[in-house]
């Protein structure tokens, strides 16, 4: 029996299912160009197209006026709504990456980022997972371009208003990735230090979302000359935890022994507020706080202040707010896959629209990689088949053990993946944990050239 396109690529017409851009020819078109690039997503897009007609139409999409960037986000959505059914509890991570285009200066349209010198792009994106880290795919995004004559006017922030900054984001996010939710599924929006702002934790939201903030400043608390920090430090201790710290540039992995804190806290609105701004009542929130014990000589200490809307009476519940914070990293993953393995900043589109039009098809490749690496963490024993089609394990399966005959049954989700990053370089070794993004990437590059070889020798 031979493999046809369509069947290795049914995935791509799942997650375009609802794609609506007005026209049924550029529908196909953006459906080929994301089989085409998902199967080399670090290749140019003349390389990926294989032929001059195919790379022709994809410029010309890329570079059409009328396809909204929106309508394939809006798509993915729908899909990522569709997985989120049944799901008790789903989390949106919340993050800011920037696109930085100074090495190509013709690229119209761009903006200042750290500064003036660098040239490019934001995007503001949340990702669902489950509650165990499996990614679920987009479910909102931003992009805008700074305007130079904001920089440098970080001291005006308290005369401005919330609409008028930058951290409007973090509001803009929560509404965004918040409606027309499945019902019975309970979203935990979960973000960083720069999403400390007391307007987001007032912002409405649906009764079924929560959030949870890691914090970035010492707040007045209601009681009088309470402070946040010193208040939940001063609490009990209510037992101790691990926390597995990844590897840094300087220092090796570690896991950190921290003494864990909670506490119920009213917080009181900042002093500072811009002219005819609405009143803000004090709000309660539970805050649970970490501390590591010992760290290494050398080593900054791990401590992490994490307010939630989330009842907090436990130490169970404490941990579990701890762990569900973990989770946050995976968004940066995610911003690492478009850079490093979908090549977002190294495209030359001449233009942030067309760039724009190009993410939003990069962020399916990259949702996909990642939902294969955690969910054969999640579920490991599964049959690879729920990831891989029957060729692409087949041709993994005789290259790792060189052999021209594979086996009738598949081997493991979690087998697989091991033996596809061992194609990015993985030794595998007991000291070497579980296989990483980019030795993944890598591997996942090399299975696509070695399955289609394979599938060439074997069409039956």
């Amino acid at each position: 029996m031979v493999t046809t396109a369509s069947e290795v690529n049914d995935w791509v017409v799942e997650e375009m299912q609802a794609l609506d851009l007005g026209d049924q020819r550029l529908e196909e078109r953006a459906r080929k160009i994301l089989r085409d690039f998902s199967q080399h997503p670090t290749a140019s897009i003349p390389e990926f197209c294989k032929d001059w007609a195919a790379t022709r139409a994809a410029y010309n999409f890329f570079n059409h006026a009328g396809i909204e960037a929106e309508a394939v986000l809006t798509a993915q959505r729908q899909a990522t709504l569709k997985r989120m059914k049944g799901q008790d509890l789903v989390l949106a991570l919340q993050d800011t990456t920037s696109f930085d285009f100074s090495h190509h200066p013709a690229t119209q349209g761009t903006g200042p980022l750290e500064n003036d010198k660098c040239r490019g792009f934001f995007a503001h994106t949340t990702l669902a997972t489950t509650a165990e880290g499996v990614p679920l795919g987009v479910l909102a995004q931003a992009v805008w371009v700074r305007d130079a004559q904001t920089l440098g006017k970080r001291h005006q922030r308290r005369q401005r208003r919330i609409e008028d900054k930058e951290s409007f984001k973090w509001l803009q996010g929560l509404d965004a990735s918040t409606y027309d939710l499945p019902p019975g599924v309970h979203i935990l929006e979960v973000s960083d230090r720069e999403s400390d702002v007391f307007e987001y934790f007032v912002h409405p939201r649906p009764e079924q979302v929560d959030l949870l903030v890691r914090a970035s400043w010492d707040r007045r608390l209601v009681d009088e000359g309470q402070y946040l920090w010193l208040t939940v430090r001063n609490s009990p201790v209510r037992g101790k935890v691990e926390v597995a710290v990844d590897r840094r540039p300087d220092q090796p992995p570690r896991t950190a022994v921290c003494q864990v804190y909670y506490h119920r806290v009213k917080v009181r609105p900042p002093r500072h507020r811009p002219p005819q701004s609405p009143k803000l009542d004090p709000i309660i929130l539970w805050a649970v706080l970490i501390e590591e014990v010992h760290p290494p000589a050398e080593v900054e200490p791990l401590c992490w202040l994490l307010l939630t809307t989330l009842a907090v009476n436990s130490f169970d519940q404490a941990c579990q707010i701890i762990e569900y914070y973990t989770r946050r990293w995976i968004i940066e993953r995610f911003h690492f896959v478009l850079k490093s393995g979908c090549g977002v900043e190294q495209r030359q589109l001449q233009d942030v629209s067309r760039l724009e039009r190009f993410l939003v098809l990069a962020n399916i490749v990259a949702w996909r990689l990642l939902w294969l690496i955690y969910l054969g963490r999640s579920i490991p024993d599964v049959p690879c088949t729920v990831a891989l089609t029957e060729y692409e394990w087949k041709a993994l399966y005789c290259f790792i053990h060189k052999t021209p005959v594979a086996p009738n049954q598949p081997p493991s989700l979690q087998t697989a993946i091991r033996w596809i990053a061992q194609l990015g370089g993985f030794l595998g070794r007991k000291s070497d944990g579980q296989p990483g993004v980019k030795v993944l990437w890598r591997g996942w590059r090399r299975l696509i050239d070695i399955s289609e070889t394979w599938s060439l020798f074997n069409t039956s």
